[in-house]
């Protein structure tokens, strides 16, 4: 035995939206790594809307989880022991599946060995990781913005749309973003330079796409679903385009599946409408990276990051980024 790992599960198959007391903290043996394994220690854990679809009971992309296993999630750590040639004790690797935990022991060849040559060992779950790649697979991959076209981001202050809002303005876009505080809209503009801001809160998103882009929108990068996807078909120029990415405002519904009720429009309208998600540009990472590098070093690119302390703090940090309290990437540093 190489002692207790402690983790967080669902006490039960959520009803409805997750609440504090819907997670617990638990304890299992860790044993030592066999053959072609390692013990890795956790050091920084990945939040994600994606998350949400787990603790569903609706059949998809994402398994449900039943209540008492560990949640699965990206996370960055350190191997501690090592019983697989090629990763050392001392190496640093990222899982996508062994979050929500202190510890775990896995098969090395289903791990990913990264470094990090300024420290920043979390960008493997943001920039470098999920959260990078797929803000450039939705910019770089599927809408190519040209100069001075617009582009409409949602959920522009999270993780992966504050990444969008920059990587479109590289590429000479004009951008609209939207979010849930003005605070979040000084930041947008500011400081990743955003042309506009809409709060989605309090001004009505469909008149003033309509103020700000009068003769419709060119792309839309979409990470909400729902009533604001509806909002931005019915404000696209003929033959734009627009990527999904998520649809965060359907995760609580019966069918988060569901699609938007105005789907005729993008026929009359030649509008090519096209899901995506990280895997498919998981691949390209060396390229990926090397561009954000560019980037960074040109003065294109800021990244931020909202840090949360310790594995009990995982339940609030999740419930908080679904409700939008993060700007950047949400993590919880172990």
């Amino acid at each position: 035995m190489a002692g207790t790992v402690r983790f967080i599960a669902l006490r039960h198959q959520l009803g409805s939206a997750p609440a504090p007391e819907d997670f617990a903290l638990h304890t299992m043996p860790l044993t030592a790594p066999g053959e072609g394994e390692v013990l890795v220690r956790n050091l920084w854990l990945s939040v994600d809307p994606y998350m949400r679809l787990s603790m569903s009971t609706q059949a998809g992309l994402h398994a449900p989880v039943q209540p008492g296993q560990p949640l699965p999630g990206g996370a960055v750590g350190v191997v501690e022991k090592s019983n697989a040639p090629g990763l050392a004790a001392g190496s640093f690797v990222v899982t996508m599946v062994h979050g929500w935990r202190d510890a775990y022991v896995a098969p090395a060849a289903t791990l990913q060995q990264v470094t990090a040559p300024d420290g920043n060992i979390q960008r493997f779950l943001g920039l470098y990781g999920l959260t990078g790649i797929t803000a450039w697979g939705g910019i770089h991959g599927v809408l190519k913005p040209e100069a001075d076209e617009t582009i409409y981001i949602n959920a522009a202050a999270g993780a992966v749309g504050s990444i969008a809002v920059q990587l479109a303005r590289s590429l000479g876009a004009r951008v609209i973003a939207s979010a849930g505080s003005d605070a979040k809209g000084e930041w947008l503009t500011g400081t990743l330079g955003a042309d506009a801001f809409i709060n989605y809160r309090r001004e009505n998103v469909g008149a003033r796409l309509r103020e700000l882009a009068p003769d419709g929108l060119a792309m839309a990068f979409d990470n909400v679903g729902g009533e604001q996807l509806e909002g931005i078909i019915e404000a696209m120029a003929p033959r734009g385009r627009i990527a999904l990415c998520g649809a965060i405002a359907l995760y609580e519904a019966e069918n988060y599946r569901a699609g938007p009720a105005n789907l005729f429009t993008i026929i009359e309208r030649h509008v090519a409408m096209t899901g995506f998600n990280a895997g498919f540009y998981f691949g390209r990472a060396p390229e990926i990276i090397a561009d954000f590098a560019r980037l960074e070093a040109a003065g294109q690119l800021v990244v931020e990051e909202t840090v949360v302390e310790g594995l009990e703090a995982m339940p609030k940090s999740f419930l908080d980024m679904l409700g939008g309290a993060n700007t950047g990437k949400m993590l919880v540093r172990l």
